[in-house]
């Protein structure tokens, strides 16, 4: 294992513990953070295996679908919220819904509506990208989001799990129907891919698969769905499944500023902290519409 420390100009994060797909990141308690490349931690990578929002000319994120009332009806509701009521603030405690899906909540205090990403780990487990999240997500401005953070290994090409996690928050708490997302990390590929590009295809306003094993291409076009979502994805070595996501995201309609796929710090590189890092900031403020 090698020890990458990083130092945060703006801010000292604890430290941050990255995902593989065949590989974690351990966390080291007390760790200082340290800022090359803009990640926000000092990290371990455990063994891996694995190999600006503005739209460029002709990207479709120049030209949003614009709702169309003959066009499949968005569900849910553009413009309102679930109106979920009973949950309470949360730092990453385990939850299980009605159906028996286990997975850890990190929730804000408010009435909202707020956010919601589903996240599916890599194999560093739920609990470990849990603290990931934790480390990073005031950094990326995403302190008002509620997390719902299943393990990618358990619930693996799953996502029905996540699904049903999605309807769980729902019912709890109030949530923005326009800004939900989903990150997909490694071995949790091929159930975000499913969820986020099939299953509830119209519930994601962004979605980026990180650390990809897998491809996939969406099932519905923009004009189809009623709006154009955000997609990415980050490489991790992984070039041609990247590719082919992205490719089909912008055939599709999707709105996928450059870089596309994620060029960045870490891409060549699977499970490196600082293409997590840009995956998690690269959400902040999406919206459906």
């Amino acid at each position: 294992m090698k020890k990458l420390s990083i130092i945060l100009s703006l801010a000292v994060f604890a430290a941050l513990a990255g995902c593989d797909q065949d590989s974690d990141y351990t966390i080291p308690d007390g760790d200082t953070a340290s800022e090359p490349d803009g990640a926000p931690d000092g990290i371990v990578p455990d063994g891996a295996e694995d190999p600006t929002d503005d739209p460029a000319p002709g990207d479709p994120a120049a030209d949003p679908v614009e709702d169309d009332p003959g066009s499949t009806t968005l569900d849910p509701p553009a413009g309102g919220s679930s109106g979920g009521t009973g949950g309470t603030a949360a730092s990453g405690e385990t939850r299980v819904t009605g159906s028996g899906v286990s997975y850890h909540l990190i929730a804000p205090s408010g009435a909202g509506p707020h956010p919601l990403m589903i996240v599916y780990s890599g194999t560093e487990g739920g609990s470990m990208m849990t603290s990931n999240v934790q480390s990073v997500m005031a950094y990326a401005g995403l302190s008002s989001v509620i997390f719902g953070i299943l393990d990618g290994v358990v619930y693996r090409g799953n996502a029905t799990a996540g699904a049903d996690v999605i309807d769980h928050l729902r019912g709890l708490y109030n949530v923005d129907n326009d800004r939900t997302y989903l990150l997909s990390e490694s071995a949790g590929t091929t159930a975000g891919l499913a969820l986020g590009l099939d299953l509830r295809q119209s519930y994601f306003a962004a979605y980026w698969a990180n650390d990809v094993n897998a491809s996939g291409t969406p099932t519905l076009t923009a004009s189809e769905l009623g709006f154009a979502p955000y997609g990415n994805a980050g490489p991790g070595g992984d070039w041609p499944d990247a590719n082919i996501i992205v490719n089909g995201m912008v055939a599709a309609g999707y709105r996928c500023p450059e870089p596309a796929p994620y060029d960045g710090s870490g891409s060549d590189t699977h499970g490196h902290p600082d293409q997590f890092v840009a995956a998690m900031q690269w959400f902040a403020g999406k919206t459906r519409l």
